[in-house]
């Protein structure tokens, strides 16, 4: 960004205008959350769904203010709206259903409960079929709907397609026969055939891999040519130094441009005709990049969560220029009649109204927030970016949502540079110190500050304070369900048969019930790049929702963790399991 910019980014307008129609509509003991936003142009509105309080709400656009709140229950994920009516559909991940609602009068009416994929997390609506597409996060699923809005009583589940990763974004092609759908954690596309998906026959074309994760927004150039990959890159080759961290040499935040046509043809094609915005710049960056939406002019605008930005600008800009919102963007949607762009904070429980030719940002309260317990204050730590140095990664950088990216990363965690270490999973790991490779870090709070410090190069020492909210947050994260239970398709004979084959084996000696971890050191036989062999056992609890194993990756399934790498080797000498065995081990280790 240039230095002119920057003054001209400083001097933007972000107000707070009155609050007083929100703060009477209802008493609120929990904080809101949006996750989504919608416009509905006939009725000159905007409708917010709110994660937290599990509601609804409804903001006039004439007179800017909230005037209605309306309760739905359970944990709602995303919004869409059914084109060419004011039926919008909304994913619910305590449900597992995708709900249909009409929007009348500053409220809704429930119109249809449809059950799809466990865990729905996004969804996507195809007009041209009325299909609607859900991504069912801890499921790993792909859930295809026939929407009818004349009688949406009659829709209904027409597929549901097993993934190897955990789908996230959904975008559609212009050729109107493909789609492409975004990793949840690392680096991939898979390209689907959707041409017969209305006979519940939508087909897997293959993967598209880029050396990225953290998918947050997929979208299409204004011409149809491009498609827009907004996400993260975490170099293994780099070290976690001020230099490497200072340039984004250790982790960029990059709006990828792929031609569709090379993302049609994939392999060694993929990059032909490729070019990357990169967001952000030494001494100001941009943590976490997520939704991503393109004018009819062809302004891409991109939500920067981690330091509560957008940037914006088209495909030929040197650079893209930024404009501050609330805390957390996540979600956005342009208004091309006004020419303005709507976009809901998560932190912020707010929704920004921003000009961007007028570089003028405004701030809407959704109403009265109750105060922050430790574990929120904790939680928006967690995903602030500006705790890194220069702003360029948050803890939820490598730790998407709590679980991980997946990849690997040299960070000094085990005392040495050269030998790069699989990013761990913090979902469910309370009470299972010691953490680190090496088992170094006693506690949460001693590793959180090795993170901040050491990883994320932090400018200033953390706080007690600061170090305790976010151990406190980071002991509210859940283990993930397992993938088995998700898809409906538990063996419990297999996995008794398992749990015998993993305590006859002496597997509870370094992973010991019920953290599936012990405090020691053990060679396994494992030996990292620095030539280390002793490590800690890293806990067994969610394990089956991880796509790669060992320190370094090496292992592509849990089946190979035995078959092809005879794990436990080392002091241990090998294991001896037949295949009928490691298929049962494998059945209760995704169990945990």
């Amino acid at each position: 960004m240039s230095r002119f910019f920057s003054i001209i980014m400083l001097a933007a307008v972000c107000l707070s205008p009155s609050l007083d129609a929100a703060d009477q509509l209802m008493e609120v003991r929990t904080l809101r959350r949006p996750v989504a936003l919608e416009h509905l142009s006939d009725l000159d509105q905007l409708v917010v769904l709110n994660q937290r309080s599990a509601s609804l709400s409804f903001f006039n656009l004439t007179d800017r203010q909230v005037v209605n709140e309306v309760a739905l229950g359970g944990k709602p994920t995303d919004m869409e709206v059914i084109t060419g009516t004011n039926i919008i559909a909304i994913t619910n991940e305590a449900t597992h259903l995708v709900s249909l609602y009409e929007v009348r009068d500053n409220s809704v009416a429930p119109l249809a409960d449809i059950q799809v994929c466990a865990y729905p997390r996004h969804l996507q609506y195809e007009p041209n079929q009325g299909l609607l597409f859900v991504s069912g996060m801890w499921s790993r699923q792909l859930a295809v709907l026939k929407v009818n809005p004349k009688h949406p009583s009659e829709s209904e589940l027409l597929q549901k397609l097993d993934m190897e990763f955990t789908p996230h974004n959904i975008v559609f092609l212009p050729d109107q026969k493909h789609m492409v759908v975004g990793d949840c954690f690392g680096g991939n596309l898979m390209l689907f055939d959707i041409e017969h998906a209305v006979q519940g026959n939508v087909k897997a074309l293959g993967k598209r891999v880029f050396p990225g994760h953290n998918v947050r927004g997929l979208q299409i150039s204004a011409d149809g040519k491009m498609l827009i990959v907004a996400h993260q890159m975490l170099n293994e080759l780099a070290h976690t130094v001020r230099n490497d961290v200072h340039w984004g040499l250790l982790m960029s935040n990059d709006l990828r441009w792929l031609k569709v046509e090379s993302v049609l043809k994939g392999g060694e094609e993929l990059y032909t005709g490729a070019h990357m915005h990169p967001l952000g710049e030494a001494g100001n960056a941009t943590g976490d990049p997520s939704q991503v939406t393109v004018s009819n002019d062809g302004i891409v605008v991109v939500t920067l969560g981690g330091v509560g930005e957008i940037a914006y600008g088209k495909e030929d800009d040197f650079s893209l220029q930024r404009l501050p919102v609330g805390l957390r963007p996540v979600d956005l949607k342009i208004d091309e009649a006004r020419g303005l762009v709507y976009v809901a904070n998560m932190f912020g429980d707010s929704i920004s109204v921003v000009n961007l030719e007028e570089q003028e940002s405004l701030e809407y309260s959704l109403g009265k927030q109750p105060e922050l317990t430790e574990a929120d204050k904790g939680e928006l730590l967690f995903f602030n970016a500006k705790l890194s140095h220069d702003g360029w990664m948050s803890c939820n950088s490598c730790h998407t949502e709590g679980h991980t990216n997946g990849m690997v990363n040299d960070n000094f965690s085990d005392k040495s540079f050269g030998a790069p270490k699989r990013v761990f999973s913090l979902l469910g790991k309370s009470g299972t110190a010691p953490f680190a490779w090496n088992g170094q870090a006693k506690d949460l709070e001693q590793q959180i500050q090795n993170s901040l410090r050491i990883t994320m190069q932090m400018d200033d020492e953390p706080t007690p304070e600061q170090l305790k909210q976010i151990a406190k947050f980071v002991s509210t994260l859940q283990r993930p369900p397992s993938i088995d239970v998700a898809r409906g398709s538990v063996d419990t004979q297999a996995i008794q048969r398992g749990k015998q084959v993993f305590m006859q084996s002496n597997c509870h000696n370094c992973h010991a019930p019920p953290t599936y971890t012990t405090k020691e050191l053990f060679d396994v036989g494992l030996t990292d790049k620095e030539g280390n062999t002793a490590f800690n056992p890293p806990s067994l609890i969610g394990v089956g929702q991880r796509v790669h194993f060992f320190h370094d990756n090496s292992a592509k399934t849990l089946e190979s963790v035995f078959t092809k790498h005879g794990h436990p080797a080392g002091e241990f000498g090998g294991n001896e399991l037949n295949d009928d065995q490691v298929r049962d081990l494998v059945q209760f280790l995704k169990s945990l």
